[in-house]
Parts: C-alpha cells; sequence; structure tokens
C-alpha cells in the first residue's frame, strides 16, 4: 500500500512540475487561419520543451514540432553554452509578416518573448533578462531562433522604415543582424563562412596614442585590415578559447547606399563579453542584398568608441563593386 501511495504522489509531482513548465503562445493578429494555429502550436510546444528541459537538466526534447534541422541546431548550439527559461506562461503576440523585394510573403516572425538566462557556470557575462524572437516559413514550420534587440529599438528602426518605405527590407536586415550577433554567442563558424563574401574587408582600430588639447583628449587610431578567412581563423581561436562569448548590439543605424539599392551600411555599439576580457566598440557592416535570401557582409568594421563621430566609418569610405 506504501508502495502505491508513492508512487501516486511521485506522479503528483511530476505532473506539477510538467504543468508549471507549460507554456501557451498565440497571436492576437497579422495573421488567420490554419496557418495560424500551426505557428501557434508549434511556437507553444517548443517553448514549453525548453522550460521543460531547463528544469530536468537535460537536452531540449523537439518531437511534435514542426522545427526546421537548422533552427534546432542553432537553439542547440546555445543550449550548450547557457541555458534560458521562457519568463510568462500565456503569451499573446502580433505577428510580423516578412516580405520580399516583390511584396510577396515569404515567412513570418514572433518577436519580444521574454526569457531568463540560468547560467551553467561563472562563465556567463551579461543580461539575465533578454528577448528572443522565432520565425517560420510560410506553412508556419519554425525555421529561425536569435536573441534580439530591445524593442524600443526594433520600433524606432521600423519608424524609419515607414518613412523611407523600406520597412520590409528593414526588416530582413535586422533579422540577419540578429542572426550574425547569435553566431558569435553559439560559435557558429558555419554561419560566418556562409554570411561573409569570399573577398570580404575586415578592418580594426587600436588606440594607439592619446593627445589632449585645451578642450578634451584626442585619440590616435591605427588601423589593421584582414580578409576573409584570416578574420576566421582568429575568430576560430577565440571560439575555442572561451566557454561562453556574450555580443550585445546596441543604436543600430541602417542607411541604404544612394547608387546601389541593394547596398546598406549598418553601424551599432557592439559589446564583447568573456570571462577575461570585454570590450565595447563601434561596428560598421556593409551588406549587399542583391540575393535577398542569402546576402553576403562585403565590410565589416570595428573602431573604439573614443573615435569623434566624423571618423566612424560609413558607406562613403569604400569603393562598392
Amino acid at each position: 500500500m506504501k508502495k502505491i501511495l508513492l508512487a501516486f504522489v511521485m506522479v503528483l509531482v511530476v505532473g506539477a512540475m510538467q504543468a508549471q513548465d507549460e507554456v501557451l503562445f498565440e497571436f492576437s493578429d497579422g495573421i488567420e487561419g490554419a496557418v495560424k494555429q500551426t505557428m501557434e502550436q508549434n511556437t507553444s510546444r517548443l517553448l514549453t520543451a525548453i522550460n521543460r528541459a531547463q528544469s530536468t537538466g537535460k537536452d531540449i526534447n523537439y518531437s511534435g514540432i514542426g522545427i526546421d534541422d537548422l533552427a534546432s541546431q542553432s537553439i542547440g548550439m546555445m543550449w550548450n553554452n547557457v541555458r534560458f527559461r521562457v519568463v510568462d506562461d500565456d503569451i499573446v503576440e502580433h505577428c510580423l509578416r516578412i516580405r520580399a523585394s516583390n511584396g510577396r510573403v515569404i515567412g513570418y516572425q514572433a518577436r519580444n518573448i521574454a526569457v531568463v538566462m540560468k547560467p551553467i557556470d561563472d562563465s556567463y557575462i551579461g543580461d539575465l533578462n533578454q528577448e528572443i524572437c522565432i520565425n517560420y516559413d510560410p506553412s508556419g514550420r519554425i525555421s529561425d531562433f536569435n536573441i534580439t534587440m530591445g524593442l524600443q529599438q526594433y520600433v524606432r528602426l521600423m519608424k524609419e522604415g515607414e518613412r523611407l518605405n523600406d520597412a520590409d527590407r528593414r526588416m530582413q536586415i535586422l533579422h540577419w543582424v540578429e542572426q550574425f550577433r547569435n553566431a558569435y554567442v553559439q560559435k557558429d563558424i558555419n554561419f560566418m563562412e556562409d554570411v561573409f563574401s569570399d573577398d570580404a574587408l575586415i578592418v580594426t582600430g587600436k588606440v594607439v596614442k592619446r593627445q589632449h588639447t585645451d578642450m578634451r583628449p584626442i585619440a590616435k587610431v591605427e588601423y589593421t585590415t584582414q580578409g576573409k578567412q584570416q578574420y576566421l581563423n582568429g575568430l576560430r581561436r577565440v571560439f575555442r578559447n572561451n566557454a561562453y562569448i556574450n555580443v550585445k548590439f546596441d543604436d543600430i543605424q541602417i542607411v541604404r547606399h544612394g547608387a546601389k539599392p541593394n547596398y546598406y551600411g549598418v553601424t551599432l555599439k557592439q559589446g564583447w563579453f568573456t570571462k577575461n576580457y570585454s570590450d565595447e566598440g563601434i561596428v560598421f557592416i556593409v551588406w549587399d542584398f542583391t540575393d535577398e535570401f542569402s546576402p553576403k557582409i562585403m565590410v565589416r568594421t570595428w573602431q573604439p568608441t573614443v573615435v569623434e563621430d566624423d571618423d566612424v566609418f560609413t558607406l562613403s569610405n569604400f569603393k562598392l563593386q
């Protein structure tokens, strides 16, 4: 009788724990019909599986979830470095439509899903409270999963896009920028191999001297250049030597090239944090969206934050073919 009672109690405990992990997700607007139901079901199951894995200390179980291999691999690479948990158990969000340049809907996105990071060890440096976004293909299958920038930045950039009549392209750019940022966090060298153009130019600045005027200090910055493979070889060493890397993008600005409408310059402030090293700098990226389904980085620069505003790299500093 005692064994039966104990087994019954264990069933109740397990059931209560599973109930605490369950997440219900739905869209308030932006999508209707069967695709909406498919996305809601896949998202609810994925977020529940993440919470369940965090509670039990196990890997995420994707059974019964419509999710691409690349998306599950992306989550897995993040999971190997830091665990996380969905904050809310009942989530209602607006569905965003991602459109190609011809106006065709090529996917959907849900943003503003709050998570709390649950570090495995003390190697994690950064904010514990983060937001994620989930992307879907036109059938409602989960196609991507990323930690995102804050809501205020996103809203500001979209308002600029509406004013300049390129909101759809800006949404695509932000998605790729967020993937780029997460590739550092996930130590995804394959993504870096794919996203950089074979003839990409990488420029890095270093303060070598500080001069003082009557008004303020002026920094002298020395620049070095690298090609794609040289940069990636260095990045591989960084990935191997750090258990966790946290990269944060802030103050993002997007500018379209005047003569080449498929080229965009993205300027942002980057925070780089590891257990033994951290810095902040200004990153400028030139994206080529000639192939909007596989855009390439043509230029990537890093400058220390002490540079003068007039010396920050822009599209006019580079001759684009």
